[in-house]
This record gives C-alpha cells, sequence and structure tokens, in this order.
C-alpha cells in the first residue's frame, strides 16, 4: 500500500503544485482564514500542532508563519511528502516529528498514548478521504488528543444537503475540464480518476453533527465556499 501511495504522490505531485500556482482550489481565501482564527485563539502561545494527512506541508507552512510553533507533527502515508517537510516547515524553528503510516491508524495509535499533547490540531483536505463511520471516529479521538482549550481545524470539500455523491463528483470535476488550462489532458484525466475514485465527502449538516455527537462543546463555520466546496470549520472543547 505504501509503495502505490507513493507513486500516487509522485504522479500527482506536479498536478498539485500547478493547482496551486493558479489557486484552482481556494486554497489562499481558505487558509487565510485558517491563520487569522490562529492568530485570534493563541495569540501570545507557542503551539504544539498536529497535522493530519500532511503531505509536503507546504500549504499550511505559509500561513503558519504569523504564529509560534513548539512542535511540530506531521502525518502522511507517502515517506516522499515526508521527505520534503523539514524543509518545509524549516522556517518555523519548531521541533519536528514525522509519522509515515495511515491516519487512521496513527491517530488511533496516538490516542492510546499522548491523550491532551496537542494545542491545535489540523486536517487540510484529508479526511475526505474516508467514509463517515471512520470520520466520526476520528473526530473523538481528535478530541481526547487536544489539550482542555485546544482546537481542531477542518479543512476539506464537502457536499451540498441533499446532493448524492455522483452528483457532487460531477460538480466539482466539471472546472477541471474547462477552467483548469494548466493541466494538460493527460494530468487532468489523472485527477478525475483520482478524485472519483476516493473522495468521499460530507455535508457540512454531517460534519457539524459528528463534532457534537462526539462532544465537542462548539463547532464555528469560519467559511463554507460553494464555488470551490471548501469549508473551514473550527472545533473547540
Amino acid at each position: 500500500m505504501t509503495t502505490d501511495y507513493n507513486h500516487i504522490f509522485n504522479q500527482h505531485w506536479t498536478i498539485y503544485q500547478k493547482i496551486l500556482q493558479h489557486d484552482y482550489m481556494g486554497h489562499q481565501a481558505v487558509f487565510g482564514l485558517l491563520e487569522g482564527s490562529l492568530v485570534t485563539h493563541f495569540p501570545d502561545q507557542s503551539l504544539d500542532l498536529l497535522d493530519i494527512g500532511c503531505g509536503d506541508a507546504q500549504t499550511l507552512a505559509a500561513f503558519l508563519q504569523t504564529s509560534a510553533l513548539q512542535s511540530y507533527t506531521g502525518i502522511d502515508l507517502s515517506k516522499e511528502a515526508l521527505e520534503l517537510v523539514p524543509k518545509n516547515v524549516g522556517s518555523l524553528n519548531c521541533a519536528v516529528t514525522l509519522m509515515n503510516d495511515d491516519f487512521v491508524a496513527a491517530i488511533e495509535q496516538l490516542t492510546q498514548e499522548q491523550i491532551g499533547q496537542f494545542d491545535v490540531i489540523f486536517s487540510g483536505f484529508a479526511l475526505h478521504h474516508v467514509q463517515d463511520e471512520t470520520k466520526a471516529k476520528l473526530f473523538a479521538n481528535i478530541k481526547q488528543l487536544l489539550k482542555p482549550h485546544g482546537r481542531f481545524y477542518l479543512i476539506d470539500v464537502y457536499q451540498q444537503e441533499n446532493e448524492t455523491r455522483e452528483t457532487y463528483l460531477d460538480r466539482y470535476l466539471a472546472p477541471t475540464l474547462t477552467h483548469w488550462h494548466a493541466l494538460d489532458e493527460h494530468e487532468t484525466a489523472l485527477l478525475n480518476t483520482h478524485v472519483r475514485s476516493s473522495d468521499f465527502p460530507s455535508t457540512r449538516t454531517k460534519l457539524e453533527s459528528m463534532a457534537f455527537d462526539v462532544g465537542f462543546a462548539n463547532c464555528e463555520c469560519l467559511l463554507a465556499d460553494p464555488i470551490h466546496s471548501n469549508i473551514l470549520l473550527s472545533m473547540g472543547k
């Protein structure tokens, strides 16, 4: 599985760089709101941060420059992606721990070993790769991993209410065929194949219900962007 995932990362890394360069997925807006919320909630605090499905951490690291990090822990299944993390987070001047594992298994392991260890837990465009039942279990474990005043930030794609998965996929992928001109035909086909086989987004209502069901005291929606299908939720204990 790890070998296959590394192959996927190598194939898609160039595509993702083009997506970032042209902001096709609306990263600038949603990560900008994340940066502002971190400053508001943790103005004078050195943070222990856990990044679930971190990839190479390039995007998140750029928006952490205004926060003080004591430690960064990243989880990803791709060994190749993790090899790029130290360079990308180097300017944060914090301790770095990397876990090369499936994030569901890694979170389960951390829950057994390190309850209440993190000020901030973040997941960016990762949890939509698992079904709702698994997401709910992850929410419960994530809550246990937070310090008393910690927060869980979720950036992900989301499905509209009463929308089928197939309808969502057709809607979400339509711009890749008509407006993502930086991608060639082969890259567009690879992206579409990956999304159709691997994406299982939840609705905003479902995500918020999961948060309250596992005991988060509050769940604030900082962004629900129907154009890019991005959602940013901030959850506190």
